[in-house]
């Protein structure tokens, strides 16, 4: 309505404000800066466990961390979009997480196989199958039927062995939203949870059925022995909703803190000093375990307690968490490629400072230039602008992905017939325990060193066997490939028992067997593949009853070399005479051209020498 100059316009009547309380989504998800810091947490403990460090043996535990959290947070978000929008869009989520983990993947495998075929050109053809099974997600299953385990290698691994738990996040997160809608549907979110603890559980008894202390890479690398700590991120992403449930009360606090920092310390200790040679681990829920322990530091970390959250939420630890997916997908690529030979192993901290920063330096440009971007929809913008539909861009996304396997095709392709002795525990066994193959030639490195240059003297013939009796060896690789060596200085009756990644575990009773046929002596050359208990060995002596029985020690470049040796030496001072120990650890050092260029395997001559050291104990 218009008024005439200089009159005023009728007063509105003054709007009072109403301070209306935002309605608080208990479903929502919202940003907890300590779970970037337990992210760190677990992948610095891998790192170290890679590094062999010695006071990280418990550091492959880091992964089972990984899995409980990634079943927290994924979970989060399947019931945060269930709430919101009343379904669960399972291709719409499952594509999300592509388009979070494959492209760094690509580039993490493409660009390893390149580095491979540039300075080692001779492991290229090899990797073939691992960077295919690598972009598909099915590492852990490609590793498990070829038999490949996760610990004990000591030629130069596969630079895609850790892809393995990415492969069981990744089958995860595609059966669990399908499980999880349909059962949700049913059961509500309460008995879900309890369903998921359930399955937890059969997890774990899965993981002791397929347990087995000589091959252990079933239990390991198994998804339904590995899902325990992703079901129970998942149970108490149903049980705990940090959005809504907060202590109140100082009391409250208190008690979540001090459960809190106790779950913290217990997960610390465990990545510290558990062993991934312990029975107890695969046997009886060391898994299942570490992720009850890891749910407990999950919730303190979501703001439950606030000791925890404002310890794990240091801006230091953050920025680790946010940048652990490339961290962990370039370390160990980086620490293969880099594997100390010759004079460099004597560099030690150095020498790995520099891996770690090359490996945060990698991971950095990974997440400022590759994951970022792709996070915050550079791919979806890009399709957008060029105006894709659905047909372009799976068309798209086909030729991408044609290009990538041609790229894994071409990278891998053999430059020609090679011809070369066996390298590894793997290669010897092929050979057989009834051959005694040649010095394995120097392996290709882009790290030369004065081990790339031994020559291989003429063995001497072996000594003239004592009469001891039908002597029972039981060993590993070692012991398999030194087998023929060990027959001739022993004698034609001996029995040499050895299987790849023997562990000592499995002694007691295969002596118990075998000294129930057979009255000889007994040789055990164990030790090289993980760690000695000293029960294990007063059992193994037990049931040799009042046989001769010579325990062989380890030379190898692992954290478990000394106590090892200290373990075997204890036994045989507390059992002598009837118990000896051959110290090859001592022969090795005052000759080390009796090993081959992994450092651990015997030479020609190497086996030779065991050979005449062992039946000079029995002697």
């Amino acid at each position: 309505m218009a008024t005439l100059e200089g009159s005023r316009a009728p007063a509105r009547p003054r709007a009072v404000p109403v301070r209306v309380r935002p309605v608080r989504n208990p479903f929502a998800v919202p940003h907890a800066p300590g779970l970037d810091g337990l992210r760190a947490l677990a992948v610095l403990a891998v790192v170290a466990y890679h590094l062999d460090l010695g006071w990280a043996g418990g550091g492959f535990l880091g992964v089972e961390v990984f899995f409980t959290l990634s079943g927290f947070l994924i979970t989060q978000l399947l019931v945060a979009e269930l709430r919101r929008h009343g379904r669960i869009d399972v291709r719409g989520f499952v594509l999300a997480r592509a388009r979070r983990l494959v492209p760094a993947l690509v580039l993490a495998v493409l660009g390893t196989l390149v580095l491979v075929a540039v300075l080692l050109p001779a492991n290229a053809p090899g990797l073939r199958g691992d960077a295919l099974a690598s972009l598909t997600w099915l590492q852990n299953w490609h590793l498990l039927i070829g038999g490949v385990p996760y610990s004990e290698s000591f030629a130069r691994p596969s630079p895609f062995l850790h892809l393995w738990s990415l492969a069981v996040e990744a089958q995860l997160y595609v059966v669990w939203p399908l499980l999880f809608a349909g059962v949700l549907a049913v059961l509500g979110r309460r008995r879900v949870a309890v369903a998921a603890l359930l399955l937890a559980f059969v997890s774990a008894v899965a993981c002791a059925w397929r347990f087995d202390p000589d091959a252990s890479g079933a239990a390991y690398y198994a998804t339904d022995a590995r899902a325990s700590g992703f079901l129970i991120g998942a149970a108490t992403a149903l049980l705990w909703l940090p959005a809504a449930w907060r202590p109140r009360s100082p009391a409250a606090r208190t008690a979540f803190d001090l459960v809190g920092v106790t779950a913290l310390v217990a997960l610390l200790l465990g990545l510290g000093t558990a062993s991934e040679f312990a029975s107890d681990l695969y046997l009886h829920g060391g898994f299942l375990r570490t992720g009850l322990v890891t749910a407990v530091v999950l919730v303190a970390a979501t703001g439950a307690g606030p000791a925890v959250s404002g310890l794990l939420a240091r801006a230091p630890l953050v920025a680790v968490g946010k940048r652990s997916y490339g961290i962990y997908l370039y370390h160990w690529p980086i620490l293969v490629l880099t594997r100390p030979t010759g004079d460099l192993a004597a560099h030690g901290w150095l020498l790995d400072l520099g891996r770690v920063l090359a490996t945060l330096l990698v991971a950095e440009a990974s997440y400022r230039w590759v994951e970022t971007p792709i996070r915050r929809g550079a791919i979806r913008r890009m399709t957008q602008r060029v105006r894709l539909n659905r047909l372009a861009a799976g068309v798209v996304g086909g030729c991408v992905a044609a290009l990538t396997v041609s790229a894994v095709f071409a990278l891998t392709a053999p430059a020609g017939l090679v011809s070369h002795a066996p390298t590894s525990a793997t290669d010897l066994a092929a050979a057989g325990p009834g051959t005694d193959p040649p010095a394995p030639p120097p392996a290709p490195s882009a790290l030369p060193g004065p081990g790339a240059a031994r020559a291989e003297p003429v063995p001497a013939a072996p000594t003239t066997p004592v009469a001891l009796g039908p002597a029972y060896v039981l060993g590993d690789s070692i012991a398999l490939g030194s087998a023929q060596a060990i027959t001739a200085a022993l004698g034609p009756g001996t029995t040499v028992d050895a299987e790849v990644g023997r562990q000592y575990a499995g002694a007691p009773e295969a002596v118990r067997s075998w000294a129930a046929r057979n009255p000889g002596p007994v040789v055990v050359d164990l030790g090289a593949n993980g760690t000695v208990e000293a029960d294990d060995v007063e059992s193994v002596i037990a049931a040799a009853e009042d046989r001769p029985v010579v325990l062989v020690g380890v030379s190898v470049p692992r954290r478990w070399e000394a106590g090892n040796n200290a373990v075997l030496r204890a036994a045989a001072e507390r059992h002598a005479p009837t118990v000896r120990f051959v110290d090859w650890g001592a022969l090795v050092a005052a000759d080390p051209g009796l090993l081959g260029p992994d450092d651990v395997h015997p030479t020609v001559r190497g086996r030779t020498v065991l050979a005449e050291a062992i039946r000079r104990a029995l002697a």
